[in-house]
């Protein structure tokens, strides 16, 4: 027999929350995907040629084809789209139970911590005209979304890195993937490109104007 402890209930709560918020978050990350591809065709042209070289034409990608780089300009387009338009710019935030120093500053017990990581993953410093969307940067370099490289933080880093990443970058892979598969995306009659204004959230990124897009179907 099951019994609903406050301890049980409380892991019950906790999924929900992860799987909510990983879902809404990734949901975001495709949205901003469609646009980019139906302003970038000559991106999704590449796209879709990868997919039909690698897999052979007419065979959907699946999760095992996002896995170890096989797919090198989706994966690119992906990490893009993670750099460009970050889903939760600021990170979730932390907070620190006992009083730290970092780099010769005190920080107190129970302080809220916020991660700025849309600017370190924006900094010129770091980035090559990071205001431009260049999935090409992303090409033989190592760095991924896992927190291997502070520059590029869409997860966090460490043990408090978001779990979430274990679904969104192959939900991410796939939708988008599919879809350039079957389908030319396309801006509405009249429009030349989809407007990619942001809005901000509490914490969040999102696209702010929900465009209607033209779908072609691939013969």
């Amino acid at each position: 027999m099951l019994v609903s402890t406050p301890s049980f209930i409380l892991v019950i709560v906790e999924h929900i929350v992860f799987c909510t918020a990983a879902i809404e978050t990734t949901l975001w990350s495709i949205e901003w995907g469609v646009a980019e591809l139906v302003n970038n065709p000559e991106m999704q042209k590449r796209i879709r040629a990868e997919l039909d070289d690698t897999l052979g034409k007419g065979n959907l990608i699946t999760e095992p084809d996002t896995c170890n780089n096989k797919l090198p300009y989706l994966t690119a387009f992906v990490k893009e789209i993670m750099r460009l338009h970050m889903a939760i710019p600021l990170l979730v935030p932390h907070m620190n139970l006992h009083d730290a120093k970092l780099v010769g500053y005190d920080i107190p017990a129970e302080s809220k911590i916020l991660v700025n990581a849309w600017w370190i993953a924006n900094n010129p410093k770091y980035w090559d005209q990071p205001e431009k969307f260049m999935p090409e940067r992303f090409l033989n370099s190592t760095m991924d979304a896992s927190g291997n490289d502070f520059r590029f933080l869409p997860f966090g880093a460490g043990r408090r890195a978001c779990p979430g990443i274990i679904i969104a970058i192959p939900l991410l892979s796939i939708v988008l993937g599919r879809l350039v598969q079957s389908f030319e995306l396309l801006p509405p009659p009249g429009v030349k490109k989809v407007d990619v204004t942001e809005k901000g959230g509490q914490f969040s990124l999102q696209i702010a104007t929900h465009s209607t897009i033209v779908t072609r179907p691939i013969t």
